[in-house]
């Protein structure tokens, strides 16, 4: 009985964090808001919040990692019930997806790839998401490979390459500051990585 109590105070402690987190995020941004402002306004010690977050990366990855999740299940599900598709479809949608949680989750993104560091168990949250759906292009890459022996295409470097253009520091990066819109980013991305496969 005690440790169902227990267990209830933490769901009920993480859920007034993440809405506090989620309202301030919405307000200020993501980057002007602080650790302790959080704590302050969830009506928690700093101490409190850091025992169920490292740092404000996990807790991004917590607000966030159920749509993350979904998306690549939305990914895996596209490609189980589109086989018969030509790969240059299937690789466009793959990176489509993708984008549109990147317009969604960005600078929540963006935080837990500043704070990663792969020193600290509750980072792999992080690494984890990236390697999900660097996992599903080299997928993709080497069913090129297979259909095209004489390709100089290394799958797992141009899946990098793809994910590194798709950062979320470089999404907002291209958003903000070069001004493409998300369907201009998703046409230069396709130019550059997927239309030369095809030529």
């Amino acid at each position: 009985m005690l440790e169902r109590t227990l267990r209830k105070d933490a769901q009920e402690r993480r859920e007034i964090i993440l809405a506090k987190a989620a309202q301030l995020f919405a307000q200020y941004g993501v980057e002007n808001v602080s650790m302790r402002q959080i704590a302050r306004e969830a009506g928690f010690g700093q101490g409190t919040l850091y025992r169920s977050y490292t740092n404000k990366g996990d807790l991004c990855w917590d607000l966030i990692s159920e749509s993350c999740i979904q998306n690549r299940d939305k990914m895996e599900l596209y490609l189980m019930d589109n086989s018969s598709r030509s790969l240059k479809e299937r690789l466009e949608t793959v990176i489509a997806y993708h984008l549109e949680s990147l317009e969604t989750h960005s600078p929540l993104l963006a935080t837990m790839q500043k704070n990663y560091n792969p020193e600290e168990e509750q980072s792999d949250s992080f690494k984890e998401h990236y390697e999900s759906i660097h996992s599903i292009l080299v997928r993709l890459l080497k069913e090129y490979k297979v259909t095209n022996e004489a390709s100089m295409v290394d799958p797992v470097f141009r899946a990098d390459a793809i994910m590194s253009t798709m950062a979320p520091e470089m999404f907002l990066f291209l958003k903000e500051h070069r001004q493409y819109t998300c369907d201009g980013i998703k046409e230069r991305l396709f130019n550059t990585y997927v239309e030369p496969l095809f030529q």
